[in-house]
C-alpha cells in the first residue's frame, strides 16, 4: 500500500504531461503511486503514457466528463493513505511531496494541506499559497500575484487548497465525499474545503512544498466561459455549504461581492454571460438544497468556527497578506 496515491487529471494535455510526470520521477519519497486519469483525450495522451511512463496507472474515460468526474475516478483508483491532487500543467519540487505527506502525518486533526504554488514562468511570484474566503463569500487564492517572501516561507492554517496541487487524507474523503460532480470544472475545491470544515478537518499551508504551476493552460476554456461557471458554482457554494443566518448576516457583503465580479465581467465585454450564470444557479439550487441538509447533519463543530474561518479569511486575503 503506497503512502500516497497522485492523482493527475488530464484532458488532451499530453503537450504537458512529461513536465509534471518527471518532476514526480524526481520525488524523493518513493512510497507513491502516480494515477493518470484521462478524460477522453484524443492527443495522443495515452500513447505517452503506454510508451514512456509504464510505471503510471492509466485511468481512461471514453469521454469527456469534467475535472470533478476525471478527479474522482483516480481517487477511487488509488491506494494510499493520502491523496495529491496535481494539475497536469504544474512541476513539483523535489521534496514537495514528502513534505506534504511529513505535515499530514504530524497532525491527525489535518484533511488537507496547500503547496506553496509559484508561477512556472516568474517563480519569485506566488500563485497561491492556500485559500482564504472572504466575507463577501469570495473565495482567493492567498498571495496571488504577489512577490515571494518571509511571509509565505511560514506554515499556516487557511481555509482550504488549490486543487491544482492539494494533498487530502482520504480518510475524510471517504468522510465527506469526493468532489461534487455538479460543480464540473470550477470551484470544486471550494465546495470540499467547506464539507471538511464542517465536518471538523482542518487545513495547513506547507511552503516547503514547493510547486511551479502554467495557470489556465491545462484547461483551454475560453475566458466568457469560464466566468460563467466560476460565478454560477460560486452562488452553488453559498446554497450547499452557508448556514442560512449567516447568509441573512452577510448578504451586504455578497451583494459587494456579488456587484464586484458583475462590474468586472462588464469591463471585460462579458457581461452577456450574467443571465445564463443566474439561470444556471436556479436550475441546481434543488439538487443544492438536497446536498445542503447532508452536510448540515454532519456537521460537528460549532457556528462560530463559521466566522472565525471569514475573519481568517478576511486578513489573508489582503494584498499582502496579514496574520
Amino acid at each position: 500500500m503506497p503512502l500516497v496515491s497522485v492523482v493527475v487529471p488530464n484532458w488532451n494535455g499530453e503537450h504537458l504531461l512529461r513536465g509534471c510526470l518527471d518532476s514526480l520521477r524526481r520525488q524523493t519519497l518513493d512510497d507513491i503511486e502516480v494515477i493518470v486519469s484521462d478524460d477522453g483525450s484524443t492527443d495522443g495522451s495515452i500513447e505517452l503514457l503506454a510508451n514512456h511512463y509504464p510505471e503510471v496507472v492509466a485511468v481512461r474515460s471514453a469521454v469527456n466528463r469534467g475535472f470533478c468526474e476525471a478527479a474522482n475516478a483516480g481517487i477511487r483508483a488509488g491506494r494510499g493513505e493520502f491523496v495529491l491532487l496535481l494539475n497536469n500543467d504544474t512541476e513539483l519540487d523535489p521534496r514537495g511531496v514528502e513534505e506534504l505527506a511529513r505535515a499530514m502525518q504530524a497532525d491527525g486533526e489535518l484533511g488537507i494541506c496547500a503547496a506553496k504554488m509559484v508561477y512556472h514562468d516568474d517563480p519569485s511570484r506566488i500563485n497561491s499559497a492556500g485559500h482564504a474566503c472572504r466575507r463577501d463569500g469570495v473565495v482567493v487564492d492567498i498571495g496571488r500575484g504577489e512577490p515571494d517572501g518571509e511571509w509565505f516561507d511560514r506554515p499556516r492554517e487557511v481555509f482550504g487548497a488549490s486543487g491544482g496541487a492539494a494533498l487530502y487524507r482520504r480518510r475524510m474523503l471517504q468522510e465527506i465525499g469526493l468532489f461534487d460532480p455538479a460543480f464540473v470544472t470550477s470551484v470544486e475545491d471550494v465546495d470540499l474545503a467547506w464539507r471538511a470544515q464542517w465536518a471538523g478537518w482542518r487545513a495547513l499551508y506547507v511552503p516547503s512544498a514547493l510547486v511551479k504551476h502554467r495557470e489556465g493552460v491545462s484547461r483551454g476554456i475560453e475566458a466568457p466561459h469560464s466566468a460563467l461557471v466560476g460565478l454560477r458554482n460560486t452562488i452553488k457554494v453559498w446554497t450547499k455549504s452557508w448556514p442560512a443566518s449567516a447568509l441573512l448576516r452577510h448578504l451586504p457583503d455578497l451583494w459587494r461581492g456579488w456587484r464586484r465580479s458583475a462590474i468586472s465581467l462588464l469591463r471585460r465585454g462579458h457581461g452577456s454571460v450574467l443571465p445564463a450564470v443566474a439561470w444556471g444557479a436556479l436550475a441546481q439550487m434543488p439538487r443544492m438544497l438536497s446536498r445542503r441538509r447532508a452536510i448540515r447533519r454532519s456537521r460537528n463543530v460549532p457556528m462560530g468556527r463559521f466566522e472565525e474561518l471569514l475573519a481568517l479569511g478576511e486578513r489573508h486575503a489582503r494584498r499582502p497578506p496579514e496574520d
